[in-house]
C-alpha cells in the first residue's frame, strides 16, 4: 500500500527533532532506573509504557457484533443498537469504527493519557490508529492510497492552557511517523465540556459548535477537497461530536466521512 506523500515544513522538522530527543533521553533514564512500570498491570515493561502482554491484549479484537451505524456492541439487536433505533444521530457519518471498548483497565488507560497526561502513550495509540487507518483505506480508496485524516479540533484555548491536546499530538505522530496527511479543516467555537452532560444535553449543546475553516486556509493545505476523509477523535459517547463535524465536512463538499475513535462507550 502506497503512502500519501507528505513534505515536512521546517517547523515540523524542528518539532519532530525535539520530540525525538525527549523520547531518547526518557528511554535512557528509564533504562538506568530499571525499567518502566506498565500502566495497565503494574509489572516492569522495560522502556515502553505498556508491557508486551498488555499490548497484545489491548489490540485483540473482541469479536463482538457491532451496530451498523455507530459501531457500538450489540447485545440482542439484529443490526442496530437501541440508541440508533430510538434516536439515530449519525446521518452525515458514512461509517464508524472504534478500536477499543471503554471498559475496565482500557478505561483507566484513556484516563491516564487524557487526564493524567501520560503522553508516552501517544505513540502507542498512534500505532494502533495507523493500522486501522490503513485497513479502512483499503476498503474506501480504490487507488490504494492512505486516506487523509481530519482531526476533531480541541476547545478554544485548550492547548494554550494545558500545553497540549491529545488528538493534536496523536496526529503529530501519525503525520511524522507514518506519513498520514493531516487536514485541520475544522474549528471549534464553543468552550464547554461534554463529559458531564447526558445524551439529550450533548445533542443540544453540540449544535453549531464546529465550523469549517476559511476557504483561504483550506486552499493553502491542498488544491481540491478529497472525496473521502477519516474523522479522528479519542472517544465516542453519543456520537454527537462526530455527527456535527461530519455535517460540516459534507456541507463543504466532501463525499464520504469515515469516523474513527480510539474508544467507544458501549
Amino acid at each position: 500500500m502506497e503512502k500519501v506523500k507528505f513534505s515536512k515544513t521546517p517547523r515540523t522538522r524542528i518539532s519532530f527533532f525535539f520530540l525525538f530527543l525527549m523520547n531518547f533521553f526518557r528511554h535512557v533514564e528509564v533504562f538506568f532506573l530499571g525499567g518502566e512500570e506498565c500502566l495497565c498491570c503494574g509489572k516492569n515493561s522495560g522502556i515502553i509504557p505498556v508491557c508486551k502482554i498488555c499490548l497484545q491484549k489491548l489490540f485483540v479484537a473482541d469479536g463482538d457484533r457491532r451496530c451498523s451505524v455507530c459501531g457500538k456492541t450489540l447485545v440482542s439487536e439484529i443490526e442496530l443498537c437501541s440508541s440508533c433505533r430510538s434516536q439515530k444521530i449519525l446521518f452525515s457519518v458514512d461509517s464508524s469504527f472504534s478500536l477499543f471498548s471503554y471498559r475496565l483497565w482500557k478505561k483507566n488507560l484513556l484516563f491516564a493519557w487524557k487526564t493524567e497526561e501520560k503522553r508516552v502513550l501517544s505513540p502507542v495509540f498512534a500505532s494502533f490508529a495507523f493500522k486501522k487507518i490503513a485497513e479502512i483505506s483499503q476498503s474506501w480508496n480504490s487507488k490504494g492510497l492512505i486516506l487523509p485524516v481530519v482531526p476533531v479540533p480541541p476547545r478554544p484555548g485548550k492547548i494554550r492552557q494545558k500545553g497540549w491536546d491529545q488528538i493534536d499530538e496523536l496526529c503529530f505522530y501519525l503525520r511524522n511517523l507514518y506519513g498520514i496527511e493531516i487536514l485541520p479543516f475544522l474549528r471549534r467555537l464553543t468552550r464547554f465540556q461534554q463529559k458531564k452532560l447526558n445524551r439529550l444535553h450533548r445533542l443540544e449543546q453540540i449544535k453549531n459548535a464546529f465550523v469549517l475553516r476559511p476557504q483561504k486556509e483550506i486552499q493553502k493545505l491542498l488544491k481540491s477537497l478529497p472525496e473521502t476523509v477519516i474523522l479522528l477523535d479519542d472517544v465516542m459517547t453519543t456520537g454527537s461530536t462526530l455527527e456535527a463535524c461530519a455535517f460540516e465536512l459534507k456541507k463543504a463538499g466532501i463525499k464520504n466521512v469515515i469516523a474513527l475513535t480510539l474508544f467507544i462507550v458501549d
